[in-house]
């Protein structure tokens, strides 16, 4: 009986992570990103990530304004479709015709309840780099996630949330830097993720 209550265990356990292993499997996600050397890396970062950890299709889908992706992440058209993007907290209060405070954690804060609120999107933990604006105002930034999303993908804030302060203002630097001198931003982005153990 004892030995026939282990078989049982162990099978839903073998059922149960099989489950999440699929549980991204089966449609394909689209990361937003503005045609930029910076942008283009963290978008990267993020497709290799998703694909490597749960096996998902992501395909990237690059814009020429902010507008216009915002514009695709509210789209549900499968053409037209943008479920992923990074944003940073300076430009989020932009969008949101919001002032920042100076302290780029309340403002987070801020962003993240108001965009969940009146845009169904979800913002994840941030990566760990003050990537500073023009003006000399300290951002953070993060992914972001449509809401309808994680109906479907339920495990990716698990996921994306693995780059949670990995990246530092010193290594978001650099990585920018290997880009601008010619390395391929995917390349580099995969270097990165190895480097971290998160591939």
């Amino acid at each position: 009986m004892q030995k026939k209550f282990i078989h049982f265990i162990i099978i839903g356990l073998i059922c149960f992570s099989a489950s999440l292993s699929q549980a991204c499997v089966g449609r394909t996600l689209y990361i937003g990103s503005l045609n930029s050397a910076k942008a283009n890396v963290m978008s990267e970062m993020l497709a290799l990530l998703i694909n490597e950890r749960t096996g998902t299709t992501v395909q990237i889908r690059y814009f020429d304004d902010k507008a216009s992706l915002y514009k695709a992440s509210k789209s549900a058209k499968e053409t037209k479709r943008v479920d992923i993007m990074v944003e940073n907290t300076i430009d989020a209060l932009q969008v949101l015709k919001k002032v920042p405070s100076g302290n780029p954690e309340d403002d987070y804060l801020t962003v993240k309840k108001m965009y969940e609120k009146t845009l169904d999107i979800i913002w994840l933990n941030p990566f760990g780099y003050d990537s500073s604006q023009n003006s000399g105002q300290k951002s953070v930034s993060a992914p972001l996630i449509r809401r309808d999303v994680l109906i479907n993908f339920p495990l990716l804030p698990r996921v994306l949330n693995k780059l949670s302060g990995v990246i530092s203002t010193k290594s978001y630097t650099s990585l920018n830097k290997k880009v601008a001198r010619g390395d391929k931003p995917r390349n580099v982005a995969k270097n990165f993720l190895k480097r971290k153990k998160l591939i």
